[in-house]
């Protein structure tokens, strides 16, 4: 294992720095200066090397995954106490006929014509740094994952290195990611949830049990991100809680729902009515068009037809269709529910957070939750590096170990943004990379014959980023003149 390691060290860096296919990564490695500050020759980077190596890893994933955390948790002091969730998946090209678990389902890459594994990750707040991750069958629905996960998590808390923290995290999910059974766990294990409450009855009854007067009279500090304070524009958000209760198997816990409402999401509900609205109505206007004619002549055909109009339409509750009269001749008449209507249009705007977390305040809760688009956004870096082709990866222990590689990248990245920012250079990943885009090795031939590489003289910036960290390799870094 221990031959292997200067092999695995650029494949991180490669995943990291400039992710390409396995093949290629030796080619990378020779025209960059990582051999001589890491101790490696890029011969040992070749691809079988590479391939063997990640061979190696995969009976050790878990528990090396588990350590790295652990010792990444106690230098950079993370804070556990806000965990984002979320799954996502990952396409491959080919056929991957014999793998358990490469399969098609749900692709939020909008490839279901791919293979795909599921990656389920948790990420810390503000830092997004992955804490917990789990590969998952392609074809697993994330209503299952739940439970699950919350076991996983607890195992992972539990070790000797975290356990003494006594950590009691609030976990951050979308709404379709915490079941009632999950609810219930929560509850059992001292561990605090935040998430959007589903559309249902009872959460309908929630935002109606608020009038309009008294959200006006609850004005919230929170703003989002991409408003400015000081925007003349800015509408305030609205939030007052309200008792809800959750109920499984004849256990019932009685927690909170913060009625939200924010001017940016009325206008996006009433945008999304109209365009429900306007796509029932065109079906309707067509099927009434090809009335009486050819199979339209048949009474259960037209019906079949509507039902297909309305299924997934999040409008069909406000519009009711009757078709009447005999195959031949045959009638639509459509009318458009006014109460239904109103009931709508008086909770535009309006969305329900449910938690057990009794110290989040209103205005925390909603900073809270809008922390998930942060975790999304790290989804899109994990999944760049994995646009795997079938060349790259040969079985499902070799699928696993890349994963373990590209996520162990993410940590290296979201911990060194940590490190900046604590030095007091609040720098992104990519633009520090950026930063060292155009730093040259410089070959030196000496008289015996010997050759040597060097870096090209940094910049004041560079030098000021590398300051920190550069104990191991000051030899490399030329002293300004």
């Amino acid at each position: 294992m221990a031959c292997s390691s200067p092999a695995l060290g650029s494949l991180v860096l490669n995943r990291r720095l400039a992710p390409q296919p396995r093949y290629h990564v030796q080619d990378w490695l020779t025209e960059t200066f990582l051999p001589e500050m890491m101790d490696v020759s890029s011969a040992q980077a070749y691809d079988n090397r590479l391939g063997r190596a990640v061979d190696q890893l995969y009976p050790h994933l878990g528990e090396m995954w588990a350590r790295l955390v652990s010792r990444a948790v106690k230098v950079y002091d993370l804070d556990l106490s806000d965990l984002h969730r979320d799954i996502t998946s990952i396409y491959f090209e080919g056929a991957y006929a014999n793998s358990e678990l490469t399969a098609y389902g749900y692709s939020r890459d909008h490839r279901p014509d791919t293979k795909q594994v599921n990656l389920e990750v948790d990420v810390t707040h503000g830092g997004y740094v992955p804490i917990r991750y789990q590969v998952l069958p392609g074809a697993t629905a994330d209503i299952t994952r739940p439970l699950p996960h919350l076991r996983a998590l607890l195992r992972l808390l539990a070790r000797p290195a975290l356990a003494h923290r006594r950590l009691r995290p609030v976990l951050v999910s979308e709404r379709k990611m915490v079941t009632p059974e999950a609810v219930t766990a929560c509850h059992h294990h001292d561990l605090f949830y935040l998430r959007p409450l589903p559309p249902e009855n009872a959460t309908d009854a929630v935002l109606r049990s608020v009038s309009d007067r008294v959200l006006a009279a609850h004005p919230l500090a929170y703003r989002p991100r991409r408003v400015k304070p000081d925007d003349p524009r800015l509408v305030p958000y609205q939030g007052v809680w309200r008792p809800f209760t959750f109920e499984h198997q004849g256990q019932q816990f009685r927690d909170r729902g913060l009625v939200l409402w924010s001017d940016g999401r009325q206008r996006l509900d009433q945008k999304k009515r109209k365009t429900h609205l306007k796509g029932l109505l065109d079906r309707w206007a067509d099927i009434q068009k090809k009335l009486d004619t050819l199979c339209y002549t048949k009474g259960h055909y037209v019906e079949q037809r509507l039902d297909a109009a309305r299924k997934g339409n999040p409008a069909q509750g406000l519009v009711q269709i009757e078709l009447s009269g005999n195959d031949g001749a045959l009638q639509l008449a459509l009318r458009i529910d006014r109460e239904k209507l109103a009931e709508a249009i008086a909770i535009d705007g309006r969305y329900a957070l449910g938690k057990n977390a009794v110290h989040l305040n209103a205005n925390a809760a909603p900073t809270q939750l809008k922390g998930q688009d942060g975790t999304e956004k790290q989804f899109r870096a994990a999944r760049g590096p994995l646009l795997l082709r079938p060349l790259l990866v040969r079985s499902d222990q070799r699928v696993q170990g890349l994963i373990f590689v590209t996520l162990l990248a993410l940590l290296v990245r979201a911990t060194l943004e940590r490190a900046c920012r604590q030095s007091g250079r609040a720098l992104r990943a990519e633009r520090l990379f950026r930063g060292f885009g155009r730093l040259q090795a410089v070959d030196l031939t000496w008289a015996n014959g010997s050759l040597q590489r060097r870096a090209s003289e940094t910049t004041a910036s560079q030098r000021e980023t590398l300051t920190p960290w550069a104990g191991p390799w000051r030899k490399h870094v030329p002293r300004t003149p």
